[in-house]
């Protein structure tokens, strides 16, 4: 039992636990022609002894020949091409949460309570991939903290109830672990995002049914690091608070 006298009026949380899932949705579309208006390949072989260089008003292939390096995927702003002679036409999304629960512990008017998670997204040959954000701030009995929405002020106020992520290094509170998006193994092949607010470092929101992340094409492994904040008012009720998070990976066409 939590006991506040009443000369003292400091409000306290015990134990603050989120319990983060995830889950991920492919859909697959049947393989189609490349063509246009000027142009199309029927039953094509891109590599080696291939096409080397077709395109159109809205598709370019450029792959390798010989002894040229280059890269396996060309994309325009109708089409995208996937290269390889044992490539498979399938398409496939990998998605894992490496964090199975944070704990912001005690929290107080005069700090800011922090925490951080992971989680990681590869897809191929779909036209990129979205995160969005399913959840709401957690809550003891009736009352759940207020979360930071849009059209408020994003930033961390200690003293002032507010819950809310990024996904974004982060300074102001200064949040050890937090990190932009990491590119894996470069920038060359992969380009997933953080998206809207939650792009910005040192600014939070949270809003159950958000993008959080995004690629716009095939990419290769991104790593994302989820940054948490959590304040609390002088009148927040005092008690255990605890929620549940979902990340929702959904490949797009």
């Amino acid at each position: 039992m939590l006991w506040v006298s009443k000369k003292q009026k400091t409000r306290r949380i015990l134990k603050l636990v989120y319990v983060i899932s995830s889950m991920s949705l492919l859909f697959s579309t049947p393989a189609m022609a490349m063509s246009s208006a000027n142009y199309q390949v029927i039953d094509s072989f891109v590599g080696n002894g291939g096409v080397v260089n077709g395109s159109s008003a809205h598709y370019e292939s450029v792959t390798t020949n010989g002894s040229d390096i280059g890269g396996n995927e060309s994309s325009g702003n109708a089409y995208q091409i996937n290269s390889g002679a044992i490539s498979s036409k399938d398409p496939n999304l990998s998605f894992g949460v490496s964090t199975g629960s944070i704990s912001l512990g005690t929290l107080h008017t005069n700090s800011t309570a922090t925490a951080t998670a992971a989680f990681t997204v590869l897809n191929y040959t779909s036209y990129g991939y979205t995160v969005s954000l399913l959840g709401n701030p957690p809550s003891s009995g009736s009352h759940t903290l207020a979360k930071i929405s849009v059209g408020s002020a994003n930033n961390s106020s200690a003293g002032t109830e507010q819950y809310g992520i990024n996904l974004e290094a982060d300074t102001s509170p200064s949040i050890s672990g937090s990190a932009a998006p990491q590119q894996i193994p470069s920038s060359s092949f992969s380009n997933g995002n953080a998206v809207g607010n939650y792009a910005v470092s040192n600014e939070f929101q949270y809003n159950s049914g958000d993008t959080i992340a995004q690629a716009t094409q095939s990419s290769g492994q991104t790593s994302y690091t989820v940054s948490y904040i959590a304040n609390i008012s002088s009148t927040t009720p005092s008690g255990s608070y605890s929620g549940v998070e979902t990340f929702l990976c959904t490949a797009t066409y």
